[in-house]
């Protein structure tokens, strides 16, 4: 039984940022594993002499990754999100001619979308045109923060929920936001994943080393974007109380954006900056040693859907210390595999990262094997299983699987 599916992602790998919704790419590839013959289209942008994105302009418009052919199409966009509203329906004008001659080389059963405004959005125009479902994964800011951009975004988000046909979220917290909107959405619950094979224990000191991290002290690490949203200035007022008691800790913080030298310049003026280290972004295979050269992995974001990086360093069998926000709790055990505090309450984040640095009776090591052992329970293979099942469900396929499987 061949299922062909049609993903629009606007956060997808790309030669301009190889790290960008990793998370989707990972599910693709679970999904391709398990038969579903699947074609990626991700809106990058296009503005004219903007020197930020003139890397966009410089590589070519169609690639394969892992197998997965891409489709990356120039759209319009605005530096600093000027004119967001108007981000949906540039998307659908941009990504019509593109995703109708992929339809005449070979139909596809469904469309799956990631993030409800602006490619929900779009795909939901797309399937007037292609009359097929159009499935659309919620991931955290596009229904918590964008829809409130402008009355235009809130207005064409909730359009996007009316005519979608299904609606995933990555949390039931998110789930539950969903329900508030509309009562009359199909909206399921199929968390995110990680990869074992690539996020397992190792040993720190081989981590550090292949690093070139020096073997002694306590490392605090920080994966993920430089963005507001991520609380980035209570980490470093967290740490900066930290510091004073603790010596021989050091935080580390992968990845990159717009607040680097806002953070940098914070970091000089509570007098932390040699101990706080911006190492920017690096190779997606090199975070598992990052993961495994620290003590313990921090996420002090203000909002979320369900960060990658949680599952994936309990896969590495190291507590997690992040603020209860969007579906951190529905992985993280308060007590057991980590600690769970009040977003923008650094004082608390100081003193339960600093319960985890102590380590007394060996809280880091208990805390860090129960974590590898329930992150078991999400990987992607398990959410490519429960996303493949929607699929049938909502292409009339489901009957085709029970009569194979019959034969």
């Amino acid at each position: 039984m061949n299922l062909n599916v049609m993903v629009i992602s606007h956060m997808y790998p790309n030669p301009a940022n190889p790290m960008s919704g990793i998370f989707v790419h990972n599910q693709v590839k679970a999904l391709a594993k398990e038969g579903v013959h699947l074609r990626v289209v991700s809106p990058i942008p296009h503005f004219p002499f903007y020197p930020k994105w003139r890397n966009y302009r410089k590589f070519p418009t169609a690639a394969t990754m892992a197998e997965i052919p891409i489709w990356y199409v120039p759209t319009w966009m605005f530096p600093g999100g000027f004119f967001f509203s108007a981000y949906g329906y540039f998307y659908y004008s941009s990504l019509f001619r593109v995703v109708s001659e992929l339809w005449k080389a070979s139909p596809f059963d469904l469309i799956h979308c990631h993030t409800i405004y602006p490619d929900g959005y779009a795909g939901t125009l797309l399937k007037k045109t292609f009359g097929v479902p159009v499935i659309t994964t919620i991931h955290g800011s596009d229904i918590r923060l964008y829809p409130y951009k402008s009355v235009g975004v809130y207005q064409r988000t909730e359009k996007a929920l009316r005519n979608s046909d299904h609606v995933v979220t990555v949390s039931e917290r998110l789930k539950r936001d969903v329900q508030k909107w509309s009562t009359g959405v199909e909206v399921s619950t199929i968390h995110n994943g990680f990869d074992p094979e690539r996020f397992f224990p190792c040993a720190q000191q081989d981590a550090r080393e292949r690093l070139d991290q020096s073997p002694d002290g306590k490392i605090i690490l920080f994966v993920g974007n430089l963005y507001k949203v991520k609380g980035l200035f209570d980490l470093l007022d967290a740490f900066a109380g930290l510091a004073q008691r603790h010596p021989d800790a050091q935080l580390v913080l992968v990845g990159d954006g717009p607040l680097r030298c806002d953070l940098i310049k914070r970091s000089r003026e509570i007098s932390i900056h040699d101990r706080v280290h911006f190492i920017g972004r690096r190779p997606y295979d090199e975070i598992p040693l990052w993961i495994n050269a620290s003590d313990v992995v921090t996420l002090s974001s203000l909002s979320e859907g369900l960060p990658s990086i949680v599952l994936e360093a309990m896969g590495c069998g190291k507590p997690v210390v992040a603020t209860d926000v969007g579906g951190i709790s529905e992985v993280v055990q308060h007590g057991k595999t980590g600690f769970l505090v009040p977003p923008r309450q650094p004082k608390e984040l100081e003193q339960h990262l600093e319960i985890v640095l102590m380590d007394n009776e060996g809280l880091n090591m208990d805390m860090g094997e129960r974590a590898y052992t329930e992150a078991g329970a999400f990987t992607w293979k398990r959410n490519a299983e429960r996303m493949m099942d929607l699929y049938l469900q909502m292409t009339g396929k489901a009957a085709c699987k029970q009569n194979d499987e019959f034969l």
